[in-house]
């Protein structure tokens, strides 16, 4: 993929993230009876986060009151996104067309969200997560062009 611009990184990023969604989604679906406040809390100590901050504490209480039938729902949707975004990797490694309007169309929908995220809560990380993916998505929908031109 030599010479292909940024293509490598993306697939790269979107394979990575995709397997983290699949490990995730599977520990969150074998383990709906755990506590994730109380693991969240553990965690957050153990990077040198203050639990009584209000954005952790807040954070830590609503992870410990998720319901069984939550922590399922959000199992199968990180499987579900994770399945999406490793298929999208794969695809643009093997250079495939296919791939390249999936990220597109993928990606594309998801920029809405992150408007709204973004009007909802203004933050350097959502705005830097919105420039990204919209870059990516002209990005590809210029190599689609360029190779049916050519």
């Amino acid at each position: 993929m030599r010479g292909d611009g940024p293509l490598p990184l993306i697939a790269a990023e979107r394979t990575l993230r995709g397997l983290l969604l699949l490990a995730a989604g599977i520990y969150l679906l074998t383990h709906t009876g755990s506590d994730f406040g109380s693991i969240a809390n553990h965690l957050a100590r153990s990077v040198e986060l203050d639990p009584r901050r209000h954005f952790i504490h807040r954070l830590i209480a609503r992870l410990g009151s998720l319901s069984r039938h939550e922590i399922q729902l959000f199992g199968a949707a990180a499987l579900a996104y994770g399945g999406l975004e490793l298929v999208e990797g794969v695809g643009l490694f093997l250079r495939r067309r296919w791939a390249e309007w999936l990220t597109v169309v993928a990606t594309s929908l998801l920029i809405s969200f992150e408007i709204y995220e973004l009007a909802k809560g203004p933050g350097p990380l959502k705005a830097a997560g919105l420039a990204i993916n919209i870059l990516i998505v002209l990005y590809l929908v210029r190599v689609i062009r360029r190779t049916r031109a050519g």
